[in-house]
Formats: structure tokens, C-alpha cells, sequence
């Protein structure tokens, strides 16, 4: 077997394991979404000198990475399945 057929089975290993976990990501993606529309709104309400606009900031930007990555996970999955 050469190398480039045993990384690409590595890769169908690591892609076939992801798209195992479908119904976790899923999940992921929902908690983040809904975290991430309930901090949107702090954005405009608090002052932005303030700590809490800090943390909401930074809560905006954590969840949506989280949204991003498994959105990109599901998507991904979606498109092999096809």
C-alpha cells in the first residue's frame, strides 16, 4: 500500500468517525445557536465601557465559533452522505 493510499484511508477513518458523532453535533450546534441568539441582544443593551459588554463579547464570539465548526461538521457529513 503507498502512502498516499494509507493517508487517504486515515482520512476516510477520520471522516467516517465524525460523521458517527451526526446526532452530537447536532446538539452542539443547537446549544450554541440558541446561546448565541440570547447574548446577541447584550451587545446593543449594555454600555460598551462596561464588563458585562465584555463578556458578552466574548460570548458572542465563543459561541459563534461553536456555531461555525459544527455547522461546518453537519454540512460536511450532509455532502458525503450524498
Amino acid at each position: 500500500m503507498s502512502e498516499q493510499d494509507e493517508e487517504q484511508t486515515g482520512r476516510e477513518a477520520a471522516a467516517e468517525a465524525l460523521c458517527e458523532q451526526n446526532r452530537k453535533i447536532l446538539g452542539v450546534f443547537t446549544i450554541a445557536l440558541v446561546f448565541l441568539l440570547i447574548q446577541l441582544p447584550y451587545l446593543v443593551v449594555t454600555d460598551t465601557d462596561s464588563s458585562l459588554f465584555v463578556v458578552s463579547v466574548l460570548n458572542v464570539v465563543g459561541s459563534g465559533a461553536f456555531v461555525l465548526l459544527s455547522g461546518s461538521a453537519l454540512w460536511f457529513c450532509r455532502q458525503r452522505a450524498v
